[in-house]
Formats: C-alpha cells, structure tokens, sequence
C-alpha cells in the first residue's frame, strides 16, 4: 500500500512534529529579568551615593565656613570663664559667714551681759568672749542660752572675777560646729 500507481500515500517513516509551547523560553526570559533587576539596583546605590557624596561635601563645605567665622581668641576667653566660674561656685560654696555666727550670737545674749571682747579662731572653731555681768545667776543663763543653740557644741566658763564696781568679769569660749555655725 505504499505504492499505489506511483503514488504513496502514506509515509513509511514517521517524521517528529515539533509544537512550539509559548513560554518554552523562560528560563532565558527570567535571567534577562535579573539582570536587568539587578542593573536598576546597581543604579540606585549609586545615585544614592553619589546623593551622599554631595551631602558629605556639602556638610564640609558649612563645616570650614563655620571654622573660618571662629574667633578663637574669644572661645579661649570662654573656657578661661567658665574655669573661673567653677572656682568662683566652690569658694561660694566654702564660704563662711561669720555674720550668721554673730546674730547667733547676739541672739543667744542676755539682757544684763556686756561683751567687752570677742574673738574667734576659726582653726580651732571657738569663739572667746570676755564680759561683764551683774551676777552669777545672769551668767549661768548665758552659758544655757549658749549651750541651747544645736551649732554650738561646748561652753566653758574658764574665769570669774569681781570687779571693785560690784560687777563681775568672766571669760566663755565656745567651741561651735562649722557647719551648722557659719555656714548659710
């Protein structure tokens, strides 16, 4: 049957049919896709340092301007300042004030007591007051109104003697916490 009157109509060897398959070149297809992903990337980090660089020189460029308008002569005198300062708030701080002693002082005297002396040494933290007094009871009231001030820590009577005008004169030295005393 494979010959009839010179004719042959059916093949007598198959032959392959090949069907093109839309898609069949995907794989080509996705890497030209990565690359050019990876291009638009590639892009963008560079644009985006080149947009740093300009930044950064940007930045330098403020940085010197800032650095040309110093006045550094003037900056020193600043630091010299604020060192003074700080030196200037400690010794505040140290200070004492013998004026807030004193109105202690003064606050602490009895009405009948005349201080002929007075003088304090601050290295032992104690005031000697000599004074006139009428009687003995008047100076032991002022040894308690003394001894009753939380600053002061000791009193003591260290002499007494009678004057020819009835009076008597006494020696008191007060030794005073510095803290609560002079300070402020």
């Amino acid at each position: 049957m494979a010959d009839k009157g010179g004719l042959q109509l059916l093949p007598e060897t198959r032959k392959k049919i090949d069907i093109k398959i839309p898609g069949e070149n995907r794989l080509i297809l996705i890497g030209i896709g990565l690359v050019v992903l990876v291009l638009l990337f590639a892009g963008g980090l560079w644009m985006y340092s080149n947009n740093l660089t300009d930044q950064i020189s940007t930045a330098d460029k403020q940085l010197a301007d800032l650095e040309a308008q110093r006045d550094k002569k003037v900056e020193q005198n600043l630091v010299t300042l604020s060192k003074q300062i700080v030196l200037t708030s400690r010794i505040l701080e140290d200070h004492i004030y013998w004026s807030t002693g004193f109105s202690k002082i003064e606050s602490a005297q009895q009405s009948n007591v005349q201080f002929k002396s007075l003088s304090a040494v601050l290295g032992e933290k104690s005031i000697r007051v000599r004074a006139l007094s009428d009687n003995y009871t008047t100076i032991a009231r002022q040894l308690a109104a003394f001894v009753a001030d939380n600053s002061v820590k000791d009193v003591s009577l260290d002499s007494v003697s009678t004057l020819t005008s009835g009076k008597l004169d006494f020696n008191i030295k007060i030794k005073f916490d510095e803290t609560k005393f002079l300070k402020n």
